[in-house]
């Protein structure tokens, strides 16, 4: 009898071509969130092609798309990625997301027609991740409600890891609005918005004392002034919170917004505060779907690794309180050991022969999981109870 790991990888070299080639076209024409149109139509051109019922537009997104084969539950999700980063195209390796997703798509599909089986697989695109998270955005809208279970996998500069817990995360623009004079003529005239932001980085670096390990807080300053002899009337900074805690998270806010309102007082400008949509909540990890992806990843050769949680984040992290999910890792930087993800160096990398038969290997890990989660009422307790317990059901 033909074993289940050869059926599947058969199966996936028969449309290597056609995955590999879709991938390295999204690699050499990045577009960033929510310009996504290219890699999108490819990806929906190729899942129809397939057989996929694909909707497009999906929940009223112009680069999001919903592809399912099949009808009624177990209905597994896998979410595809495609945004690239601005100045460095894929340094995040999106396009080997979208990769993994159309590869694990068509072999659950197959899987599912050989042996009958009863249940969907859908292939969701979910656009601007690097921005503003439109996973958020399709969650609002219902798109998980008849989904049981999210599989995704993302590249990575470490290890091949599972799935970790990710910090929630915060954006913030703050203006301060003042008045402009000259700068050595007329000063006393003139209401200085630079000083408020830089009385407000102060005030931040001075509560950083206070943060516990598990937060974080970072900004920028995106507008200063116009020249050195204008005292600036407008000066803008941007600013990012995280925490693996969604309360503490919620209470940095306060703490911020104090801190704004004091620059403004010091300096008699006015202030002006924006939470930017979306807030991205920690991700949780389910236990059981870690273990079968680490499993399987060792019995590929991918030499994974156990890694700590993670204080980076994502829009994964809100799908984790919907269903139960996996957003595992797979190294692309082999013994480069210097190169990190967000960098050119990674963005070369997303392209390489060996990116491509990691992503091969961690698409067939994925069907596999997913074939698991199809045929197996255990494993499929297990992954309920687990998620149930992380979020104390």
């Amino acid at each position: 009898m033909e074993k289940l790991r050869d059926i599947i990888s058969n199966s996936y070299n028969g449309y290597l071509k056609e995955i590999e080639h879709l991938v390295q076209k999204i690699h050499g024409t990045p577009e960033l969130s929510e310009q996504e149109t290219l890699a999108c139509n490819l990806q929906v051109a190729l899942l129809e092609n397939w057989q996929f019922d694909v909707e497009k537009k999906y929940k009223g997104l112009d680069t999001a798309f919903n592809a399912a084969f099949g009808e009624g539950h177990p209905n597994i999700c896998i979410m595809s990625e495609y945004d690239a980063l601005p100045g460095i195209g894929h340094g995040c390796g999106h396009n080997l997301i979208a990769g993994v997703a159309l590869g694990t798509g068509i072999i659950l599909k197959e899987l599912m027609a050989k042996n009958h089986l009863k249940g969907r697989v859908t292939v969701m695109g979910t656009p601007a991740e690097e921005k503003r998270g439109c996973k958020i955005d399709l969650i609002q809208a219902g798109a998980l409600d008849e989904v049981d279970i999210v599989l995704m996998a993302h590249p990575s500069d470490h290890p091949t890891s599972q799935s970790m817990e990710t910090a929630g995360i915060m954006q913030f623009l703050i203006s301060f609005t003042g008045r402009s004079a000259h700068a050595a003529a007329a000063p006393e005239k003139g209401v200085n918005a630079l000083d408020a932001v830089r009385l407000m980085f102060n005030g931040v670096d001075a509560w950083r004392q206070q943060l516990p390990e598990t937060s974080r807080i970072h900004g920028v300053i995106k507008d200063g002034g116009k020249a050195p002899n204008i005292i600036p009337d407008y000066a803008l900074a941007d600013f990012y919170f995280r925490s693996f805690e969604m309360d503490f998270l919620l209470s940095m806010k306060e703490r911020f917004k104090n801190i704004a309102r004091g620059a403004a007082l010091m300096t008699d400008t006015t202030v002006t505060i924006e939470e930017i949509k979306n807030t991205y909540k920690p991700g949780k990890p389910n236990l059981e779907l870690n273990k079968a992806f680490m499993k399987l990843a060792e019995e590929y050769g991918m030499e994974p690794e156990w890694l700590a949680p993670s204080r980076a984040s994502s829009d994964f992290g809100d799908v984790t309180y919907e269903v139960p999910a996996m957003h595992a890792y797979f190294n692309i930087t082999g013994d480069k050991k210097d190169i990190v993800i967000h960098s050119s160096e990674f963005t070369q990398c997303a392209s390489s022969p060996f990116a491509m038969e990691q992503m091969g290997k961690t698409s067939k890990i994925l069907s596999q999981i997913g074939y698991m989660y199809l045929t197996q009422n255990d494993f499929r307790k297990k992954v309920q109870e687990d998620w149930n317990k992380t979020l104390n059901i």
